[in-house]
C-alpha cells in the first residue's frame, strides 16, 4: 500500500513539473506565428514590386513573410477573415468600389501607395478611336470584342456596366492577364484592331503607344491603389503596421521597376533592395510613425 501511494506520489510532481514547460513549448508556438506576416498578392503585376520590398523590411525587423496568392474576391475576404494580414491591391474610388461597399467596416485602409493612376480601355493609337462613345455602331473598329482578364476583377464588372450603359456590340472576353497581353502584343505586332484593359503603372505603357479612351459617362475614374490591413494587425506587428500606413511608391517608379524586372530580366530582390537602399531614410521614418 505505502509502495502504492509512493508511486503515484511521484507521478503527480511529475506531471505537475512538465505543466511549466508545455505552457512555454504552446507559447513558443504563438510567438513564432506573431512572427510570421501573411502578404496577399492577386495576380496582378503592379503589386509585385511593393510586396518585394515590404518581404526584405519585414525580414530585416525579423519576420518570415507568407506570400498568399488568389484572385480580388479572395483577397478581400481573406482581409476580413483575417487570413492575411496586408494586401498591396485595393484600387479606389471606381475599381473595387463594389467589394469596398461590402467589406470597408470589416478592414483597414493604408496607405494610399500611388495616386491619379489612368485606369480604363486602351487601344492602341493607330485604332481610330478616342471615346467609349465612338464605339457606339462601330464596334468594328476594335473586332467586335473587348479582351479583358479574370471575370471577378474590378474592371471587369465596371466593363460589363459600360458595355450596357453605353449600349455596345461588344463580347466581353473573360481569360487571365497573361493571356490578354499576348493578344495585345500579338494584335499591335499585327496592326490589328483591338480594345483591352489598360492602366497605369505596367509595361504596356513603356513598350507600345497606347492610348485609354475617353469615358464621357464617367464610369471610370482616377484611381488610387490603397494597402488593405486585417483589423488587429497594429498588435501583431506595429513597426509593419505604421509602414503599411505610410508607404509610397510613384506610378513611374513602379513601371521602372516592372520594366527592368519583365523586360530586362533583373533579379526582383535585386530591384527591390536598390530601391531600398534609395529611399532608406524614408523607409525608417514610416516604420516609426
Amino acid at each position: 500500500m505505502k509502495k502504492t501511494i509512493k508511486i503515484l506520489l511521484l507521478a503527480t510532481i511529475l506531471i505537475i513539473s512538465t505543466l511549466p514547460a508545455l505552457g512555454c513549448a504552446g507559447g513558443g508556438e504563438e510567438a513564432k506565428k506573431d512572427k510570421v506576416i501573411k502578404i496577399g498578392h492577386a495576380p496582378y503585376d503592379y503589386e509585385v514590386p511593393v510586396i518585394e520590398i515590404t518581404k526584405q523590411i519585414a525580414a530585416e525587423k525579423g519576420y518570415e513573410v507568407e506570400v498568399v496568392e488568389g484572385n480580388i474576391g479572395f483577397m478581400f475576404l481573406s482581409l476580413v477573415q483575417g487570413d492575411i494580414d496586408i494586401w498591396p491591391g485595393i484600387w479606389l474610388p471606381s475599381i473595387h468600389k463594389s467589394y469596398q461597399e461590402k467589406y470597408k467596416d470589416q478592414y483597414e485602409l493604408g496607405s494610399a501607395i500611388f495616386k491619379d493612376a489612368p485606369i480604363g480601355w486602351g487601344v492602341p493609337e493607330y485604332v481610330d478611336v478616342d471615346s467609349t462613345a465612338d464605339l457606339k455602331g462601330n464596334e468594328s473598329a476594335v473586332g467586335g470584342k473587348l479582351v479583358g482578364f479574370e471575370p471577378g476583377s474590378g474592371m471587369m464588372l465596371v466593363s460589363k456596366k459600360i458595355i450596357e450603359g453605353y449600349d455596345l456590340d461588344l463580347d466581353l472576353v473573360p481569360g487571365t492577364l497573361a493571356a490578354m497581353m499576348a493578344e495585345v502584343d500579338y494584335s499591335i505586332e499585327h496592326k490589328e484592331p483591338i480594345v483591352f484593359l489598360a492602366w497605369r503603372p505596367h509595361t504596356m505603357m513603356r513598350k507600345y503607344d497606347i492610348k485609354i479612351l475617353d469615358d464621357p459617362k464617367g464610369y471610370w475614374e482616377y484611381d488610387t491603389e490603397y494597402w488593405g490591413i486585417r483589423e488587429g494587425f497594429k498588435d501583431k506587428s506595429p513597426e509593419i503596421y505604421n509602414f503599411v500606413n505610410n508607404f509610397k511608391m510613384s506610378i513611374d517608379e513602379t513601371e521602372e521597376f516592372l520594366y527592368a524586372y519583365q523586360e530586362q530580366d533583373k533579379d526582383v530582390k535585386d530591384l527591390a533592395k536598390s530601391w531600398i537602399e534609395d529611399n532608406r531614410s524614408k523607409i525608417d521614418s514610416w516604420l516609426e510613425e
